[in-house]
């Protein structure tokens, strides 16, 4: 009967083998662990920043049966700053830096580094400001007679709008100066008047007409501001808070208007020459008082300036 090795024995051979193997060949662990399987890109990589491009060479040359790498995890031993690490495309393009030094990153379409579109006015391309065209609108909108004792509305509506050049992508509003200027007179009975004599308020000089000037502001209502126009809406004369109260008669009333436009010069508004200016556009209301039948209603005579449009010259 053959002795049989005690399996403590046989344990303390194996060991000893190991041992002297390992003595004879340092990647001997590497190359022979148990339960190896072939070698994918992503494994090398991996490996190729955990034991260096050195032993993984040897790992892959030495393989019974072609690249393998062992399932068990790669070794994390840290390299020092003198080694030099081949890192191809690791990490991927996405995350990598540029020559800037500034990390690029996908797009919302998938593009990588991609520059974004700039917006706003220094993104704009600055392009020729063409001729503008400029359409007035008026009609009388007040009450039909007026009495001296009466509570009366005697006024105009209109707009004066200006429209961007046909093709132009600048906003009207900066693009152009457009200003409205006024002039008026107008003779009244007062509560002061004697035998009902009326008060003359001589023509005042043409000046800037309220808000009706850059900056265009839209909160008073005055002004409505799209894209491409500017519209001034105005109601000139007694009307509203201005009303001919008790006491007072509208005996005639002469209100000019016109308007200037000129290209932007800067971003600021200014009213210097050169600019083109509009045809002088007027409203008229006249009504005879009847000293004889100062309580009487009279009839309102009303002319308002009509309807113009004027094509722009813009000076150069």
């Amino acid at each position: 009967m053959c002795a049989v090795p005690l399996r403590k024995d046989r344990e303390e051979d194996e060991v000893a083998t190991k041992a002297n193997r390992r003595a004879a060949d340092p990647d001997w662990g590497q190359r022979v662990a148990p339960d190896l399987r072939p070698v994918n890109p992503a494994m090398a990589t991996a490996m190729q920043r955990s034991v260096g491009n050195a032993t993984l060479g040897r790992m892959i040359a030495q393989g019974p049966a072609g690249p393998r790498v062992p399932h068990a995890a790669p070794s994390t031993r840290k390299r020092t700053q003198d080694e030099v690490v081949e890192r191809g495309e690791s990490p991927p393009a996405s995350q990598q830096k540029t020559e800037a030094g500034a990390a690029t990153r996908a797009t919302r379409s998938g593009k990588a580094g991609a520059t974004p579109s700039v917006k706003g006015k220094e993104g704009r391309v600055e392009e020729e400001i063409g001729n503008p065209t400029l359409v007035f609108t008026s009609s009388y909108d007040g009450d039909e007679e007026q009495s001296l004792n009466g509570n009366n509305n005697i006024g105009f509506a209109q707009t004066a709008t200006l429209r961007r050049a046909d093709g132009m992508q600048t906003p009207a509003a900066e693009a152009y100066d457009f200003w409205q200027e006024v002039s008026d007179e107008s003779r009244q009975i007062v509560p002061t008047s004697v035998n009902y004599q009326p008060k003359k308020a001589p023509r005042r000089a043409w000046g800037v007409d309220g808000p009706f000037r850059p900056p265009y502001n839209e909160e008073d209502g005055n002004i409505i501001k799209a894209a491409d126009r500017i519209t001034f809406v105005d109601n000139p004369g007694f009307s509203t808070t201005t009303r001919m109260s008790a006491g007072y008669f509208l005996v005639d009333y002469t209100v000019r208007f016109r308007w200037k436009v000129r290209k932007k010069q800067g971003g600021r508004f200014t009213k210097a020459e050169p600019f083109w200016e509009s045809d002088e556009m007027v409203h008229r209301v006249t009504s005879a008082f009847d000293a004889e039948n100062p309580e009487e209603a009279v009839q309102v005579n009303h002319h308002a300036a009509g309807n113009r449009t004027w094509n722009v010259q813009l000076p150069n």
